[in-house]
């Protein structure tokens, strides 16, 4: 099916509702997001926010699940899904950096994975007629960019709980164990489409 032909299906679907509606979630936890690295006393704002990434991972799951369950798989939502998985785990990294402490180094290794995908999926498409799939490890990303959000934002009240020093009060690990999956997504895309891309045409 040719990206044109896509239109002509019924993408009006619950699947690809919830992956636009993750985007709509981005703006109020931007929001307050800031306001509770202002305030981290304020638990109102933390469980607002909590309530916001359980409410993001629980769509990401639902969506390919219903489409899949009920057939409303479109070609639409192949792409619909993943860009907005895109955008709501930039806004949420993006969050961490400015106002959590998030390794700038890890943020501009995602930044530059997001760069090169776009520019693979392109090429495979427009120069050798294939559309690239999405993998495990993409799903895997999105997940732990979800931990990773959760940690930074529980970590003023982990330190509280939890004596000087405990690995609990670490949320970089979060981080650290997400460039590992960035990695390993990278390993695995290139193994399925290296042989695409050097092909002779």
């Amino acid at each position: 099916m040719k990206f044109r032909d896509a239109f002509q299906e019924n993408f009006y679907t619950l699947s690809n509702l919830l992956s636009v509606s993750r985007v709509l979630l981005v703006p109020p936890f931007l929001y307050y997001g800031h306001a509770f690295s202002q305030n981290p006393g304020q638990r109102e704002l933390l469980y607002i926010l909590l309530g916001i990434v359980f409410l993001a991972v629980l769509s990401d799951f639902l969506d390919g699940f219903l489409a899949r369950r009920w057939g409303q798989v479109t070609m639409v939502g192949q792409y619909l899904d993943p860009v907005c998985d895109k955008i709501v785990t930039l806004a949420a990294l993006t969050l961490l950096l400015v106002d959590f402490e998030f390794p700038i180094w890890i943020y501009a290794f995602y930044w530059l994975r997001e760069i090169a995908g776009v520019w693979a999926g392109s090429f495979l498409y427009f120069k050798r007629n294939v559309q690239g799939k999405p993998n495990i490890w993409g799903k895997i990303g999105v997940f732990v960019v979800g931990l990773c959000t959760t940690w930074y934002l529980l970590n003023p009240y982990l330190k509280q709980e939890f004596p000087h020093g405990h690995w609990l009060t670490y949320p970089i690990i979060s981080a650290y164990v997400l460039a590992a999956v960035l990695v390993l997504g990278i390993y695995s895309y290139w193994r399925s489409y290296r042989s695409l891309v050097f092909q002779k045409k």
